[in-house]
């Protein structure tokens, strides 16, 4: 039995919550307590969990809603229903819904509700060995595009490779050059629509009048150079991925005409009047705070709810350094395999250098600033004096800082300083200066010899 599994527990009433938390925590499970579905939801949201053990009636948000929104986007997560005897039309519809089991008020013995919880969780175990099995499998392609080693970027796959299997909305979100539009490819890659088209649109590069008939087609003569009718992404990606970068850019006219689609799945091409039913999976991303947009009134709040079913964060590149020495030698291979050179390798001095920068653009700073040393450098061998001078100039200040934050460096810079205040003031009578300051005349004999001869 997995006694670390994490379990949900949601009821309005206290003394239910009171009766799981005193059993689930003697068997020795994680247990969070939730009395409404609102707050049942927000948790989420933002945890995963093993198990969720919830009533069907509540005041504000019901237990069917609160399970219809999970099983949306979360098809593993085992759900035990409470519900109260002569409620069972109730237990049917969350059964439908995808309700693992129930427990029936007032509960049954102690003993029995172990053993229906102890199933669940057996059967959520075994879900995960299934699912890491196809993981497994689906692993062994080579997509040869996403390389890291660290436990944040293994977390976002987790996540891309989890969004996958389903066929929701994703918003991904990072800053510039952090790869979303790699991650992006990845999920329609793992997809089951992997043998169909994936189209990838930049909305910020692209004006109002260009977006439009490029996602959603045109018809001939619908405006000055139309001069035949025309598919847009959406139509002819027919049942394929449309990938939407940089989405925050967009006008609200456009945001309103894009809601549409995803909430009808047809559109209408530029200058036509007849609607086409179209089949995409779409994926989102911006290097902006969409929820702070929304606030804002930037970016309208229902759209935003729509494309936000799966949201994937990448994180910088500055915040998992240990992604940055895999990063260098993988586009060091490449570029040298695409130019027909010899490998080169860099120095574990400059390896060590270049973890120190801020690296402002990411992951795609990485791959330039490689570029350019494969075409200038005439070695083979990478060490600090190749690198670009403004690498090497920051990274001279990034030393010297750090040298400045050392203890030992910040006590001497204090008491040199000190010092030479001290004894200007006591016009270099060292017995004066002892006075003052307290200390011994022979230190001071000392520290003068040390920092002003």
């Amino acid at each position: 039995m997995n006694k670390e599994a994490k379990i949900l527990v949601v009821d309005d009433e206290g003394y239910a919550r009171q009766y799981f938390n005193s059993i689930l925590t003697d068997e020795g499970y994680r247990v969070t307590l939730a009395k409404s579905g609102k707050e049942a939801v927000n948790l989420w949201s933002k945890n995963s969990f093993d198990l969720i053990i919830m009533d069907i009636r509540m005041p504000d948000i019901s237990g069917v809603e609160v399970l219809k929104n999970i099983r949306e986007t979360d098809k593993d997560t085992m759900v035990i229903m409470i519900s109260a005897y002569g409620d069972m039309d109730s237990v049917i519809e969350t059964m439908r819904l995808g309700a693992n089991d129930f427990f029936p008020k007032p509960f049954s013995s102690i003993e029995k509700i172990k053993i229906d919880i102890q199933n669940c969780l057996e059967r959520r175990k075994l879900i995960r060995e299934n699912y890491q099995l196809r993981q497994q499998v689906k692993g062994s392609k080579d997509l040869g595009k996403i390389v890291y080693k660290s436990k944040a970027m293994a977390h976002v796959m987790d996540l891309a490779s989890r969004a996958s299997e389903l066929d929701s909305p994703v918003l991904i979100e990072g800053e510039t050059g952090t790869g979303k539009e790699l991650v992006a490819r990845y999920i329609h890659e793992m997809s089951s629509r992997k043998n169909l088209p994936f189209f990838a649109v930049n909305c910020g590069s692209l004006s109002e009048n260009l977006l439009e008939p490029t996602l959603f087609g045109h018809e001939k003569g619908a405006f000055t150079g139309a001069i035949k009718s025309t598919k847009g992404y959406f139509e002819a990606s027919m049942g394929g991925t449309v990938f939407l970068d940089e989405i925050s850019e967009t006008s609200p006219s456009f945001q309103v005409k894009l809601l549409r689609v995803i909430q009808e799945s047809e559109i209408r091409r530029v200058g036509s009047n007849k609607t086409t039913r179209v089949d995409f999976r779409l994926i989102s991303a911006t290097n902006k705070d969409l929820a702070s947009l929304v606030k804002k009134e930037v970016f309208r709040k229902d759209l935003f709810y729509r494309m936000n079913v799966i949201k994937i964060s990448v994180p910088p590149l500055r915040e998992r350094p240990e992604d940055i020495s895999i990063l260098l030698n993988y586009f060091m291979d490449c570029a040298c395999k695409r130019l027909g050179l010899k490998p080169k390798t860099f120095s574990k001095e400059a390896i060590a250098v270049l973890k120190t920068m801020p690296w402002d653009g990411n992951v795609r700073e990485v791959q330039n600033m490689v570029e350019r040393i494969v075409a200038l450098s005439p070695g083979d061998f990478i060490g600090i004096d190749f690198l670009p001078p403004e690498y090497q100039s920051l990274s001279e200040k990034v030393s010297s800082l750090e040298s400045s934050l050392r203890y030992v460096t910040a006590k001497d810079i204090f008491e040199h300083a000190y010092l030479k205040k001290l004894l200007s003031y006591a016009r270099y009578d060292l017995e004066k200066a002892s006075s003052v300051s307290g200390l011994e005349l022979s230190t001071l004999y000392r520290k003068k010899n040390r920092y002003l001869n």
